[in-house]
């Protein structure tokens, strides 16, 4: 019996060498600070070097060529940068840059956030995915990309995806197209971010805004979706939450009654419910709150 365990243990100990030996798993190095934007940096001038012949090689069909391992270069934001002047100088795009941080909106900058920034161009696949050969095989296959260019990222657990552009959808998302103004009149309040707390007059952070309107004015769903809860939670008072496509969700809180259940479909400016005061609130208005998956983020409006 003794015997049979101990070939049983070598057996499994070969198997494993042969799959890592064929199937090893990326580990990722550790960051590179990129001090500044100045084009003389040489770290700056090696980041887009490595995304320029990653790109090259990404697009190419030679089963020869190897991208360049995926890694990051770490950078702090400055008070006068902004989205678009951080990915003209690192030579990155929208879908990238955004991707690899998790931004909803070129706003969601600030001063002395540290952004990851990938030594190639590409998107993550939206979910957390195993590193098996096998899904690695069923990404190739949705996305039409060579396996052997696929990245798995172990921090992340998700695959990146070289070459991978955004789609219409959620590019609408990105620039603020995404969401509509969920009610017909009415002025902010109170904004997204640090503020004083009505209650407790000590400074606390406001995960949506609040828009001041008549008790009983209509609210309308500011996107396409799915109604995902209806009731009350806590300082919400009575809740609409609403999910959408691409892991976002919004809430709609404070309402004096509803006009939705749970599981039903909306189309974007259809009626939810009314504007009420309930919960923790000091006069009638709408909460509003837009989060992706789970990660409370500013609510942009963008007229057409």
């Amino acid at each position: 019996m003794f015997c049979r365990v101990s070939q049983l243990k070598i057996q499994v100990s070969w198997l494993t060498m042969l799959l890592f030996a064929f199937f090893p798993i990326a580990k990722m190095a550790s960051p590179t600070t990129l001090a500044n934007l100045d084009y003389k940096n040489p770290i700056l001038k090696n980041l887009r070097s490595e995304i320029k012949e990653n790109l090259r090689i990404s697009k190419s069909n030679l089963a020869q060529d190897n991208l360049i391992p995926l890694r990051y270069y770490q950078y702090k934001v400055a008070k006068d940068d902004n989205f678009f002047k951080i990915m003209a100088r690192t030579g990155m795009d929208l879908e990238t840059l955004s991707s690899a941080n998790e931004l909803s909106s070129p706003h969601d900058l600030y001063p002395g956030m540290v952004l990851e920034i990938p030594n190639m161009r590409g998107t993550f696949h939206p979910e957390e995915t195993a590193n098996t050969p096998s899904e690695k095989l069923l990404l190739s296959k949705k996305y039409g990309i060579s396996p052997d260019k696929l990245q798995f990222d172990d921090s992340r657990g998700k695959w990146f995806l070289p070459g991978i552009s955004m789609g219409k959808i959620e590019k609408s998302f990105f620039y603020g197209f995404g969401f509509s103004f969920p009610l017909t009149t009415a002025r902010v309040s109170s904004n997204f971010g640090k503020r004083l707390d009505p209650f407790t007059k000590k400074e606390t952070f406001h995960g949506g805004i609040d828009l001041a309107a008549k008790h009983g004015s209509d609210v309308f769903a500011s996107m396409d979706g799915e109604i995902n809860f209806v009731g009350v939670l806590g300082g919400y008072g009575n809740l609409v939450i609403v999910k959408h496509k691409l892991g976002y969700e919004t809430r709609y809180g404070h309402l004096s009654s509803f006009a939705v259940k749970v599981g039903q479909k909306i189309r974007k400016g259809e009626k939810i419910g009314l504007v009420g005061q309930t919960g923790r609130a000091t006069g009638p208005h709408l909460h509003f709150e837009v989060r992706r998956n789970s990660k409370r983020e500013k609510p942009i409006f963008v007229s057409h």
